[in-house]
């Protein structure tokens, strides 16, 4: 009888643990990760990401250069951002205009929000409280402007 009620609780243990797995759920292919985020598609060329400025500063440490700083959150799409992607503003007249280069980037994945800190671009006023935006994927724009090898 004993046998017989190690082979019991053997086989109740090995359903529970087939059941808390999950029966029907696929296992993940060699190469994927089973969190969200990584599932995020990317935003389309051109897709803006505004953000209010937060922080500006002369310089952090000795030799540093004036930054500024921003955030939001709202994230729909896995982000595409690099340091040197241009921060930009749009003017009241409704020009765009490149203030900055990015040179720290955070994506926050758990809050779906950016933080980023860029350098101004000369002689060009940032306000704490100023919207500023990049571009979430900037990729394609980048690739046409680098110089392409020469035909053989």
């Amino acid at each position: 009888m004993l046998r017989h009620g190690r082979w019991i609780v053997a086989a109740i243990v090995l359903v529970l643990v087939w059941a808390a797995r999950g029966p029907l759920a696929p296992a993940p292919a060699v190469g994927q990760a089973r969190d969200t985020q990584a599932a995020m598609r990317r935003a389309a060329p051109g897709t803006r990401f505004a953000f209010e400025v937060i922080e500006s500063k002369d310089a952090e440490y000795l030799g540093d250069t004036p930054s500024h700083r921003g955030r939001d959150g709202g994230l729909e799409f896995r982000p595409n951002v690099a340091l040197g992607d241009a921060v930009h503003r749009t003017e009241p007249d409704g020009r765009e205009r490149v203030v900055g280069t990015i040179t720290t980037v955070a994506w926050e994945r758990v809050s779906g929000s950016l933080t980023v800190e860029f350098d101004p671009e000369p002689l060009v006023r940032i306000a704490v409280g100023d919207e500023v935006w990049v571009d979430l994927n900037p990729a394609p724009a980048l690739a046409a402007t680098m110089p392409q090898p020469a035909a053989k």
